[in-house]
């Protein structure tokens, strides 16, 4: 039933409109990650051509705030479970675990001055993270921020919940681009009316708000703070836990994810609350990236088949401009940073990948349109030096995994424009070690295919046949993107010999054309595809239909045509198809203002206008043609009237006009 899903909606601020890249200080760092240690980061990845490749994001994670705000002196109390202590309304200590107590804290989060002390900036003293910032966008780069939807981060320092005003202001108005919001709701295990145990889930507000309803009270903040401050949108990464689920019977009764269309298509798991796990459903509306599974290590398992590949392939339906699944920080060319693997340190999850596997995972990532976020430190030997119990050694990233990260065949595959992510080709593997096969369509018409050895001790020869690839053709020139191979394939692709927990990636020049899938019969190729798209009407230069006035315009305006602009969520359209062969047509605005209202026709000649969708209504109907030379004509089911414009300029609005082949107003183009 999760496969058969509706695409997730994305969230429309016209961010990531191809997956985020860049770098997170976790992986390397942890939570001690200093001012210093950014800045030789940043300086790297500016030097050493990981910039221009498009790593363009430096994020500081978890550890970066003192653990209390300006509101008090002093650190806040917790409890036995690492839980924020809460009060009632008498100042008395409760235990939060019927959804009830406030937080005690006030004020804004400040940066730990020993790890980011203050700077002057053009003759102005700026905090620590206000600096960064402030360098990382001198070298071109964006700066993201850490924060969480709980009272506590995951080290222990103060969260956001309830604090999502002052902490968006502040974010913006020290210049952040992107955040990652986490999920760390510590408590006891609660025991619910029906003998559930449930797995600690929080207390107070954590228990009667899902993750839905407080990430999007975040992202509601930070678009008011950027729009009042008159700054870009910013970027929001979500990286909730498959492991929190919520408590149903403590979720508030008016939480949205108990009413969000997503998530009652989906349906709920027994013992699991609305707007928490699985996040593939319902995370694009809300965050421009979506965390599907849980914590990763530097074993490549957790990103193949068993691990976060088959939960990717699950929820393709979150993957498109301004939404993507984040398979976790990339261990690509990381280094160990506890101790000398194989001689002080020899914990499994702390193995260095060999450049085999970063490899694939790097053509796993690509595949799916992953974020590409690197854990890796990339900083230089001499910065990244660590000594302990006599021995020294670099976390830096060597040469080979540097440019392997760069790599621009596999970069273009990641940033393809049709955002399509890949499918499984045949069967699940039988086994955590037999192959797979992965394909996925490109925006130019050609076709990337993956061939993934699972086996990390043995060397595998795979290959796969033109009739499982949906091929019709009789064979195709191909590229392996890592060694540069090129040939030609007729039949079937590979058949050499691939590394343990290696991989092959291939790009297949126009074979895209020739993989299935179609939308079949007549029906338009925009019908039914699960994306949003823009369409022109003919005779307007290209101009786009848009909601007139944008996102943030009232319900029950008009539509109108305008500039086309590339992501705008405001030029975006759904077509969903009906049982009864009809089309539903719905925006891609998901703000305060208007969430996915739908295109309606009048009782007569006049405006095409916005409304929330209401079921069954004619006038919310259409149908839609497509000519053989690709154009389109949408004819209102309620008024029999046909979509056209009201003039040629930019502003004129959408209306229908009975039926005129001649009317080039009545002709649309997709654009997009």
């Amino acid at each position: 039933m999760l496969t058969g899903a509706a695409p997730a909606a994305a969230l429309g601020n016209g961010n990531a409109l191809t997956p985020p890249m860049g770098w997170n200080s976790w992986n390397s760092i942890g939570a001690y990650v200093t001012e210093s240690q950014v800045k030789q980061t940043i300086d790297f990845m500016s030097a050493n051509g990981l910039v221009q490749a498009g790593y363009n994001t430096v994020t500081v994670d978890d550890g970066w705030s003192m653990r209390h705000r300006d509101g008090q002196n002093t650190d806040f109390a917790k409890t036995a479970d690492n839980a924020m202590q809460l009060y009632d309304g008498n100042g008395n200590p409760v235990s939060g675990t019927d959804g009830r107590g406030n937080d005690p804290t006030s004020g804004h989060l400040l940066p730990e001055p020993d790890q980011f002390p203050a700077q002057t900036v053009d003759g102005r003293t700026v905090n620590g993270i206000q600096y960064l910032a402030w360098y990382a966008h001198s070298k071109g780069m964006k700066f993201g921020l850490y924060a969480t939807d709980t009272y506590t981060t995951c080290q222990g320092h103060p969260g956001s919940l309830g604090h999502e005003t002052t902490d968006a202001a502040d974010f913006v108005a020290w210049g952040v681009d992107f955040v990652k919001y986490d999920d760390c709701p510590y408590g006891p295990t609660i025991t619910g009316p029906d003998g559930y145990a449930y797995y600690p889930q929080g207390e107070g507000r954590e228990l009667t708000q899902s993750i839905y309803a407080r990430t999007r009270a975040f992202q509601f903040a930070l678009d008011a703070a950027t729009a009042a401050a008159g700054r870009p949108k910013v970027t929001l990464s979500l990286s909730a836990q498959p492991a929190h689920t919520g408590i149903p019977y403590l979720l508030s009764a008016d939480d949205p994810a108990r009413t969000d269309p997503l998530i009652t298509a989906a349906g709920t798991p027994p013992h699991q609350a609305p707007g928490y796990s699985p996040t593939g459903i319902w995370c694009g509306q809300v965050a421009n990236m979506c965390r599907i599974g849980g914590d990763r290590d530097s074993e490549l398992d957790g990103v193949l088949y068993n691990g976060q590949l088959r939960t990717a392939l699950t929820y393709p339906g979150n993957v498109h401009p301004g939404s993507w699944n984040d398979l976790d920080m990339m261990f690509a060319g990381w280094q160990d940073p506890y101790g000398v693997w194989g001689v002080t340190d020899t914990e499994k999850g702390h193995k260095p990948f060999t450049d085999d596997e970063s490899r694939t995972e790097l053509s796993v990532l690509s595949m799916m349109a992953a974020p590409l976020i690197s854990g890796a430190d990339l900083r230089t030997a001499a910065d990244s030096q660590h000594t302990a119990n006599g021995y020294a050694w670099s976390t830096g990233i060597n040469s080979s995994a540097l440019s392997l990260l760069k790599n621009p065949d596999m970069i273009a595959i990641d940033q393809d424009s049709l955002a399509r992510p890949a499918t499984l080709v045949g069967n699940p593997p039988a086994s955590p070690t037999a192959p797979v096969v992965l394909k996925r369509q490109l925006a130019n018409g050609d076709l990337a295919v993956a061939l993934i050895n699972q086996d990390p001790n043995n060397w595998a020869m795979i290959s796969t046949g033109f009739a499982d690839l949906g091929l019709t053709g009789s064979g195709y020139s191909y590229r392996e993107l890592w060694t540069g191979a090129t040939g030609t394939t007729t039949g079937s692709l590979g058949g050499n010999w691939i590394p343990a927990h290696g991989v092959a990636l291939y790009r297949l020049a126009g074979a895209g054309t020739g993989t299935g899938g179609g939308t079949g019969g007549t029906r338009p190729s925009v019908v039914g595809d699960g994306r949003y798209h823009a369409i022109s009407a003919g005779g307007t230069a290209g101009q786009a239909l848009e909601v007139q006035g944008g996102c943030y315009a009232t319900v029950g305006g008009n539509s109108a045509v305008n500039a086309y602009r590339s992501g705008d969520a405001a030029q975006q359209w759904l077509f969903t198809p009906n049982a009864d062969g009809t089309v539903t047509i719905t925006d891609n605005c998901y703000t305060v203002a208007q969430a996915h209202t739908v295109l309606v026709g009048g009782n007569g000649v006049g405006s095409a206008y916005l409304l929330n969708p209401s079921p069954n209504n004619p006038w919310q109907k259409w149908k839609v043609t497509q000519n053989s030379s690709g154009a389109l004509t949408v004819t209102n089911v309620g008024n029999g009237l046909t979509l056209d414009v009201a003039g040629t300029a930019a502003g004129s609005a959408g209306m229908t006009n009975p039926a005129n082949p001649a009317s080039a107003g009545q002709s649309w183009s997709v654009l997009s």
